[in-house]
């Protein structure tokens, strides 16, 4: 309640009325002064059909033009979410835009923000991503939601459903963008998309996608990217699951009905149907579209990261200094994790590493555990756990991600490893990091959990500097003069990957995890099937 009264009153002393023409229409968004911040706010701005009746599941219709003047004072709906949180409806395709409300003459760069949540929940509200920080650094913020879970993934494998509807709201948010960002005085040509976990991986699914081309020219990839193992491993049989959820509605229905029967029939169900089938068959997330003109995802990132068949702009990656703190909260989880890896080493390996015909699980689980324990016990090295599994849900990929990109493109990876007050939300386990995934978000954007010492401060600062600099001049640290920063960071060079330590102070480090790396690359080279569906 007390970060609640906080963030109300940050955002809500003095507000007035503007308005901008667009092609579509006219707005009218609002000036709003702060204590510490000015900006005018724009939002809940339609910038798709709502997708119901026969657009349920489909990919998203450009909105219509309007008449008169669009109130876009307040933000819209959430999209429905896993957790049912917040105000939510299926109309949700709503697009929010933040400008610093000082006169500036140039036109601003823009960044455009991608949430996370597993692709199940997530909301573009400024309760959790109040742009106001960014704002301070003369750019221009853009959020907008995409739908998530069965709405945002269902597929039956061929064009009745394509799937990936999500990322089709995203690319649409994005062409938004692209038309309209310089009526609110933006550069359409200085677009910088970044995201964060589920975020992350969008952005990394855009990168490695032709068709969003030229709609950006820079991105950030926070704790996801294009090769996260699970972005398309989440749903093992997509159409199967589309009829497992119309024949939990409806038992009559079999293998033998037809896709487009199936979409008809879900297309024809009250929400909150839907949502309860949903819950009971929760198979949901990212999947490998049938190759029809208007499919998104057709194919693995992996090789086409590796052979430069992406969209080549300059890119931020990086993870927190212990992920997966997030996760196992408890040191009673992390033992439990230790026991349950003690008991069978296999588990150990990816989930979506396709081993080759004859190999020996076995020798692949001890090559790992060898890794990270030096063939000792995991429960006796509770350290070991927190950084096995935080290279399991995303550091492998992401140091992957970034060895692969930099053969093409300039490429700058971070630790995000100051601890603050929110890290007392989870236990600490000595040896290993301290910051589990998500905790940096708080330090980007203005939320409900309020930073209260010059040290979070201070982060915040140079975190919005960096990620600021680098929508300017496709560089995070242009000036090395700059007290905030007073440093040069270097790019990524193939298997050499200095990074960027952000703690207390900033440091620039070398070499990053180059043990576990090697060791991973000669698992999945010489024990996978390729291709990679990740990394």
């Amino acid at each position: 309640m007390q970060g609640l009264l906080i963030g109300f009153l940050l955002i809500s002393l003095t507000r007035s009325d503007i308005h901008v023409d667009l092609p579509d229409g006219t707005v009218r968004g609002t000036k709003v002064t702060t204590k510490y911040y000015s900006f005018n706010a724009y939002r809940g701005i339609p910038f798709a059909k709502p997708p119901l009746g026969s657009l349920r599941f489909q990919g998203p219709v450009p909105n219509d033009p309007w008449n008169g003047t669009l109130d876009a004072t307040e933000v819209k709906s959430c999209c429905i979410d896993l957790f049912g949180s917040g105000s939510q409806s299926e109309d949700c395709l709503y697009i929010n835009v933040y400008t610093p409300s000082r006169n500036i003459t140039e036109k601003l760069p823009v960044m455009f923000w991608i949430y996370g949540g597993g692709f199940t929940s997530g909301c573009a509200t400024e309760t959790t991503f109040g742009p106001f920080p960014l704002l301070n650094e003369d750019v221009i913020v853009v959020t907008s939601n995409y739908r998530l879970g069965v709405y945002g993934f269902l597929s039956t494998q061929d064009d009745a459903v394509l799937g990936n509807a999500a990322f089709k709201d995203q690319l649409l948010a994005m062409k938004w963008t692209q038309k309209n960002i310089e009526y609110f005085g933006g550069d359409p040509k200085k677009v910088t998309i970044f995201g964060q976990s589920a975020g992350g991986m969008s952005v990394g699914a855009h990168l490695a996608n032709k068709k969003s081309s030229g709609l950006y020219r820079a991105a950030i990839c926070q704790s996801g990217c294009s090769l996260s193992h699970f972005i398309m491993t989440t749903q093992p049989d997509p159409r199967k699951g589309a009829y497992d959820i119309a024949k939990a509605i409806d038992r009559s229905i079999t293998d033998q009905n037809t896709t487009v029967e199936i979409r008809d029939f879900l297309q024809s169900q009250p929400t909150d149907v839907i949502n309860k089938a949903f819950i009971a068959n929760p198979s949901t997330g990212p999947v490998i579209e049938a190759d029809y003109e208007d499919a998104y995802v057709t194919e693995y990132s992996f090789d086409n990261i590796a052979s430069g068949n992406f969209n080549q702009v300059p890119t931020i990656i990086g993870t927190t200094s212990a992920e997966s703190l997030t996760y196992l909260a408890l040191p009673q989880l992390v033992q439990a994790v230790a026991i349950f890896y003690d008991l069978d080493p296999v588990a150990l390996i990816p989930s979506d590493l396709k081993p080759k015909s004859g190999t020996n699980l076995k020798e692949i689980a001890n090559k790992i555990k060898q890794a990270y324990t030096g063939g000792g016990s995991f429960l006796f090295n509770l350290a070991a756990v927190v950084e096995y599994t935080s290279d399991n849900l995303f550091v492998r990929s992401s140091l992957k991600q970034a060895q692969l990109q930099s053969n093409y493109t300039p490429v700058y990876f971070y630790q995000f490893s100051f601890s603050g007050n929110i890290g007392l939300l989870h236990t600490k386990i000595p040896g290993t990091g301290k910051v589990g995934h998500a905790e940096d978000v708080v330090y980007l954007f203005n939320s409900t959990l309020p930073l209260t010492t010059a040290d979070e401060f201070r982060t915040r600062n140079r975190l919005v500097r960096l990620w600021a600099n680098f929508a300017k001049t496709l560089n995070p640290t242009p000036d090395e003069s700059d007290p905030l920063i007073n440093l040069k960071w270097p790019q990524v060079s193939g298997s050499f990957i200095p990074y960027l330590d952000i703690d207390k102070n900033l440091e620039v480090k070398l070499g990053k995890k180059v043990t576990e790396m090697a060791m991973w690359n000669e698992v999945y080279y010489n024990y996978g099937k390729q291709p990679f569906t990740g990394f």
